[in-house]
C-alpha cells in the first residue's frame, strides 16, 4: 500500500522598492516636406542625445522603439503636412536622477516625455526571496494538513515552480509630462511606486499513515 500524500500550493507576496525606471521620449515634428521633417527630427534627436549624455551613467540603456514618417491631413480642403516621429525608451538605474532628466527633456521643443515606469531588474534578489518564501509557506501548510490527520511529513515527492508575477506592473506613481519646461530649476519630487512580487510553488509530500482515531471522531 502506497503512503498517503499531501499536495499543497505555497504562495508569497513581497512589497519592495523598484530598482530601475523607464522613461519614454517621443520626438514629433511637422514640416512643409518630408525631407525637412526628417532633418528637424534628426536635429531634435541630437538634442535629446546631448541631454541623455549629460545624465552620465544614470541612464543604463537607450533603445529606439519606433520611427514613423507620414502625411497628416487635418483639413480635407488643404494638403497634408509631413510628420516625422521618433520614439526612444530610456532605462535609468539611479532613481534619484529621474526627475532631473525628465525636466531637462521636457524643456526641448517637439519632445514629449512620459513615464516613469518603475520596475525590478530581471535578476532581482526579490524574485528569489519570493520563491523561497513560497516554498516555506508550502512546507508550513503541508505540516498543518498532516498534523490535522495525526501524521507527519516523511518525504518530498515533487516540486513544481509555478513562477512569479506582479513585479514591474504597479505604476501608480508614474507621471506623464506632456508640456515644455521653461526652466531647468523646476523641481520634480518623484516617489517611486513600490512593486508587488508574487511567488508560487506546488509541492507534493509523502506523509506517515494517519491516526485512525481522526476518522472516528
Amino acid at each position: 500500500m502506497s503512503s498517503p500524500q499531501v499536495v499543497v500550493r505555497g504562495e508569497a507576496m513581497l512589497v519592495v522598492e523598484p530598482e530601475i525606471a523607464d522613461v519614454d521620449v517621443t520626438i514629433r515634428v511637422r514640416a512643409r516636406d518630408r525631407q525637412t521633417a526628417l532633418e528637424r527630427c534628426s536635429a531634435r534627436q541630437d538634442e535629446v542625445a546631448a541631454v541623455v549624455a549629460a545624465a552620465g551613467d544614470a541612464v543604463e540603456l537607450t533603445e529606439t522603439t519606433g520611427v514613423s514618417v507620414y502625411l497628416e491631413v487635418r483639413d480635407r480642403r488643404a494638403p497634408g503636412e509631413p510628420v516625422a516621429s521618433l520614439h526612444t525608451r530610456l532605462t535609468l538605474g539611479r532613481l534619484e536622477a529621474v526627475g532631473e532628466l525628465v525636466v531637462a527633456l521636457g524643456r526641448l521643443d517637439d519632445v514629449t516625455v512620459s513615464g516613469p515606469g518603475w520596475r525590478l531588474r530581471p535578476d532581482s534578489p526579490a524574485l528569489e526571496r519570493a520563491r523561497l518564501d513560497a516554498v516555506a509557506d508550502a512546507i508550513r501548510r503541508a505540516r498543518q494538513y498532516a498534523a490535522a490527520f495525526g501524521a507527519e511529513l516523511t518525504a518530498l515527492l515533487e516540486v513544481s515552480d509555478v513562477g512569479h508575477s506582479g513585479y514591474g506592473l504597479r505604476v501608480a506613481g508614474a507621471m506623464d509630462s506632456m508640456a515644455r519646461f521653461e526652466s531647468s530649476d523646476i523641481p520634480l519630487d518623484l516617489t517611486p511606486a513600490r512593486q508587488e512580487v508574487h511567488g508560487a510553488v506546488e509541492v507534493r509530500f509523502a506523509m506517515s499513515p494517519p491516526d485512525q482515531e481522526v476518522f472516528r471522531a
